[in-house]
């Protein structure tokens, strides 16, 4: 298990892999459970950028993702946000 699988898995009971949230964040799906919100929230960004390289998300699409679904809801990443504004 990589550290974003741990991180975003810990307090549930089910299992969602890396490639199940790439998948999500690279079509712009409307996140059907909590642990993208996890993924964008708890997840330090160094292993959230890790995780979009790995998983080959454009940076452009991880920020749109981020703005129009984690953000409107009312997460906030402000380290995220910093880097986005880069």
């Amino acid at each position: 298990m990589t550290p974003v699988e741990i991180t975003v898995n810990r307090s549930y009971k089910g299992f969602i892999s890396e490639k199940e949230l790439a998948k999500i964040i690279k079509n712009m799906e409307k996140p059907e459970t909590e642990r993208i919100y996890v993924l964008f929230t708890e997840v330090p960004v160094k292993e959230l950028i890790d995780f979009s390289l790995r998983n080959r998300i454009p940076f452009e699409n991880l920020k749109n993702y981020y703005l129009k679904y984690i953000k409107k809801a009312g997460f906030k990443n402000l380290e995220l946000e910093r880097m986005f504004e880069e």
